[in-house]
């Protein structure tokens, strides 16, 4: 085969209410050790918006007794990830130093409950917490009750609180149906029934009653009534499949009947009694009808009466309902927040803000438009009730981490974003140790750990170390008003908000682009107002006498500064720049000729797209002042433009001038074709995935390449999609890596996390991998077969295209 004469080559490869404060204790004051022989299990409620939890997976943070990790079922391995790796409750404790040093006020455990250790079915542990097999009691290789009680002691001696994960929505893997749903007969609810564990199993059914009667064919279990026997879910959009069939395999409990209920108050109730536990993370609620959580938490013998008998007054129970909506649209916030329930019939107190993360990772580590994250704001803002008690969050245990597509610039302005704006940030174990793996253990020699990863001398640790403090010391981050100020709507680049509490204003400013940007004629204030930095340079940036901010904003910064009354008489200069031209009312789909006037003859000024200085277009004026230039239409596709003419000697800038374009012709376009089914790779050594959920999704049958001004548009089309786990991007199971041979660049061979290399003699620069939770782009520069290259997404929208 001989290699195609080529712009640009692609590879593309495919893989299967007390007042009471939580203020932290200076580490040098620390009283760890109780002096009185009783544990302080029951405080006051804190307020909750005053809070920063850190969350962490108990199997996988920190080893405190090697004596409970092998508990000889061939369930421990720390070398697979699908197996108990070691962690438990005492080494949270141990580790209470590093928690708290980094500013968390409360400590979020995934599930203590003791769990099924092992499915063959699937081929896994339950070493996370979510298979439940007994409610009441601790998994024996976290430790005991008394050491959970040690925990909630020790934490409450901090000033700090102890939330737990519950799960009301399933056991383990017990029960399934031949053929899923395809073998399902709803009138017949035997049919095709079977248990996935043997009867001499170690761990044959969950061993809490009522949640034993795990059995179709036993009449005792089905007059029990305590599962929905049903398959997994096939139609997420089905409600009656979301709340009655099984999650992937998992038992489904039928919370609508009062036994279960019932055995669910008195189970959670006693954790808190016993234990002290200061709030509830409650999984799959949105699996879970309504109904259920009403009568839960707000019963006579419900949480929170039982909460209140123990001083807690404000107990808060925050709901795992993860959804997201498009770009602009609103529709996922209020699924959520219908969780909340009404007045009259409430449900839960606070649910995770899972639209506000999606929308943090498209915007900071995948480069969309701030305008998208500054919408989301405020959707986070006008619709929960009250959105200083939702937590925010960007990593969490069960989607790719920010830095797995993300880096450490853009990650750290999405953690600065949770920590200035309303709601509860929620800081994952392992974030302030830039980690890539979702759960890879902070120990040594746990799941793919090589030492251990508790320094509090790290870049990310101190970053978040030094807003959390700026945070828990200043109420104006928790109580005070957000009003969004400016965001671009075309791509990367700026992105503002002021927050004002008790006649203070502070200003958030963040550059997500690459490039230097030009903030042009920011409104902020009134008045003139000099900005008085709690973090990031701010130095050459005040407010004119009107009220607004025009000033070059470097690449990748964070600017949180107050402002301060300017007593010196600062003169306006708006108005010296001027676009003549009058906006085009249609699309402009050919060159614009732009013409204007300025105070400045005979002078050189730059015409600014999308606020990119880098890309800006010099203009020289004339003896009066007049100017004229010619701006190229050309980038295939549709594009929003935003223009002004700036005057950097004077800090001085034009009127805004935008205007839609289309290009609906490409320069270059090639149409590849490719038979079905001869997915074996180059060397005839693939095979498909043997997954059910896997057919035939790694077939491309064609790709449709078009090339026009800056833009390369790629279009594949599959054999097969599947969106069985509804990840973002619309399928699931697929991987696609996407490799670019950009003209006169040297690149590399090796294809990095591919265990492959380019074929004939073709090098990559350029590499982009696209996946159902994210996507992200990288350079060949630094990349090896072990590890992707430098993250590039942060550019201009053309570069972007």
């Amino acid at each position: 085969m001989k290699k195609p004469i080529k712009i640009i080559s692609v590879l593309l490869v495919l893989c299967g209410c007390s007042t009471k404060q939580s203020v932290p204790i200076d580490p040098k004051n620390k009283s760890n050790a109780s002096t009185e022989s009783k544990p302080l299990l029951h405080v006051p409620s804190p307020e909750w918006q005053d809070q920063i939890i850190y969350f962490l997976m108990t199997d996988r943070f920190a080893d405190g007794n090697p004596n409970n990790n092998d508990l000889g079922a061939n369930e421990y391995n720390p070398s697979k990830e699908s197996h108990y790796s070691g962690g438990d409750l005492q080494g949270i404790i141990n580790q209470l130093d590093y928690i708290q040093n980094l500013g968390a006020t409360a400590v979020w455990t995934t599930p203590i409950v003791a769990n099924q250790w092992w499915t063959n079915e699937s081929n896994y542990g339950g070493y996370h917490g979510y298979w439940a097999i007994d409610f009441s009691d601790v998994d024996k290789h976290l430790g005991t009750i008394d050491t959970y009680k040690t925990l909630s002691d020790q934490l409450h001696r901090r000033g700090m609180y102890l939330i737990q994960d519950i799960v009301v929505n399933h056991t383990g893997n017990f029960f399934n149906y031949r053929n899923g749903v395809d073998g399902y007969d709803p009138n017949d609810t035997a049919k095709n029934f079977f248990l996935m564990e043997k009867p001499t199993s170690l761990q044959p059914a969950p061993s809490q009653a009522p949640f034993d009667l795990i059995n179709r064919n036993n009449t005792e279990h089905v007059n029990a009534d305590i599962y929905n026997w049903t398959p997994s879910i096939k139609d997420y959009n089905d409600t009656s499949q979301q709340f009655t069939y099984q999650l992937a395999t998992l038992a489904d409990i039928n919370t609508k009947n009062p036994v279960v209920i019932n055995r669910f108050k008195q189970i959670y109730g006693d954790w808190i009694k016993s234990v002290g536990v200061d709030a509830f993370r409650i999984d799959t609620v949105r699996y879970v009808e309504h109904d259920f959580f009403h009568k839960f938490m707000h019963d006579s013998d419900g949480i929170h009466a039982v909460a209140k008998s123990t001083g807690r007054e404000n107990f808060l129970a925050f709901g795992e309902v993860f959804d997201t909506s498009k770009a602009y649209q609103n529709d996922a916030e209020h699924r959520v927040a219908s969780y909340l329930g009404s007045e009259e019939k409430p449900e839960l107190n606070s649910l995770i803000s899972f639209p506000l993360h999606h929308e943090l990772k498209t915007v900071f580590a995948q480069g969309f438009p701030t305008e998208q994250l500054s919408y989301r704001i405020k959707q986070h803002m006008e619709v929960y009730s009250n959105p200083y008690v939702i937590p925010t969050f960007i990593d969490n245990h069960d989607m790719a981490r920010f830095l797995a597509s993300g880096d450490v610039a853009g990650f750290k302005q999405a953690l600065a974003t949770i920590l200035t704006i309303p709601g509860i940030p929620v800081i994952y174990q392992g974030s302030a140790q830039a980690m890539i793996e979702s759960r890879q253990a902070m120990f040594k020699d746990g799941y793919m750990a090589d030492k251990d990863y508790f320094d509090q001398e790290t870049e990310l640790y101190k970053f978040i170390a030094e807003l959390s403090h700026l945070r828990i010391r200043d109420k104006l981050f928790t109580r005070g008003s957000l009003e969004m100020i400016a965001a671009n709507k075309n791509g990367p680049g700026l992105l503002a908000y002021k927050r004002e509490y008790q006649g203070r204003t502070v200003l958030v400013m963040f550059n997500t682009s690459g490039h230097d940007i030009l903030v042009n004629g920011m409104k902020v204030s009134n008045q003139s107002a000099s900005l008085r930095t709690l973090f990031g340079d701010v130095s050459g940036m005040s407010l004119d006498a009107s009220g607004y901010l025009t000033t070059r904003f470097p690449s990748r910064s964070i600017v949180i500064a107050e402002l301060e009354s300017n007593d010196v008489n600062v003169a306006s200069v708006s108005g010296k720049i001027a676009i003549n031209t009058s906006r085009p009312v249609q699309t402009v789909t050919q060159d614009i000729v732009i013409t204007g006037r300025s105070s400045y003859p005979n002078s050189k000024l730059l015409l600014i797209k999308n606020t990119y200085l880098e890309t800006a277009r010099e203009i020289t004026t004339d003896g009066t002042g007049n100017w004229q230039i010619t701006y190229p239409v050309s980038n295939l596709g549709q594009e929003q433009v935003s223009l002004v003419v700036y005057h950097p000697e004077s800090n001085t800038i034009s009127n805004e001038f935008t205007f839609d374009t289309f290009v609906e012709t490409p320069d270059r376009s090639f149409t590849f074709s490719d038979p079905i089914g001869d997915d074996v790779g180059l060397n005839s050594n693939l095979s498909a995935p043997t997954h059910s959920q896997s057919i035939g999704q790694q077939d491309i049958i064609e790709a449709k390449t078009e090339l026009g001004g800056e833009v390369l548009k790629l279009t594949l089309t599959m054999k097969q999609l599947t969106n069985d786990w509804l990840p973002t991007n619309g399928f699931d199971n697929v991987a696609f890596s996407l490799f670019f041979d950009l003209p006169g660049k040297e690149g590399i061979k090796t294809l990095p996390m591919l265990n492959a290399e380019m074929p004939f003699d073709w090098t990559w620069d350029l590499g982009h991998v696209i996946y159902g939770w994210g996507n992200t782009t990288f350079s060949a520069q630094n990349a090896n077969a072990h590890h992707q290259g430098k993250k590039i997404w942060h550019c201009t929208t053309s570069d972007r295209r």
